[in-house]
């Protein structure tokens, strides 16, 4: 099931890179001749908005994994779910990042080659502060982790409960070591022979 979960994030990463490139602003760029491409901006803000949207995205993104998962695999909760979806959530925004910043990568690359010098165009936008893919994971292994902490399932809190026991203690077996009461309703033992009487002299 860590596998499959692995898989199911990976592909999400797909529809979220396209909306990162939907709201995610392109760049200004300017042919300055001989193969260089320059930003169109002295001060350009696009890339810390492009790094910016993608970290929001992938903040929700890291939100939702983790509370699906936990709602959805309620029978495969504990380490291997928590693996599956770290893992999950690592590959997901790096699906989403080369799907996002592929689309129009062809035209600009077309127009870079057909160009000449001073031609604008508005490149796709691409990611530049490469810490962002970490914020999904980060967001899922805490909620998670705190989902964990907070839950009254036994199988999580109880090492070795079986499911379905809820909070009923009557339910669970409980063991120990002292030995058995008496039973009250058994006849009680003959009394022991008395003191030896003295000899007579």
């Amino acid at each position: 099931m860590a596998a499959l979960t692995v898989l199911v994030l990976a592909v999400a990463g797909g529809p979220l890179g396209l909306l990162w490139h939907l709201l995610a602003p392109t760049v200004p760029v300017v042919n300055a001749g001989a193969g260089r491409v320059l930003v169109n901006d002295p001060a350009p803000e696009e890339y810390i908005a492009a790094d910016g949207w993608f970290s929001l995205l992938c903040l929700g993104f890291g939100l939702a994994a983790a509370v699906t998962a936990w709602l959805v695999l309620r029978r495969d909760r504990g380490p291997w779910l928590l693996a599956g979806v770290i893992l999950g959530t690592l590959a997901g925004p790096v699906v989403a990042w080369q799907s996002g910043r592929l689309i129009g990568r062809a035209a600009y690359d077309q127009w870079r080659g057909s160009s000449g010098s001073g031609a604008t165009f508005d490149a796709p936008p691409d990611l530049n502060a490469y810490g962002t893919l970490l914020v999904a994971a980060f967001a899922a292994a805490i909620v998670l982790t705190l989902m964990a902490g907070w839950s009254n399932d036994p199988d999580l809190d109880t090492p070795g409960a079986k499911p379905g026991y809820g909070n009923d203690l009557a339910h669970y077996p409980i063991s120990s070591d002292w030995p058995d009461a008496p039973d009250q309703t058994a006849e009680p033992a003959p009394p022991g022979p008395g003191p030896a009487a003295p000899p007579h002299g």
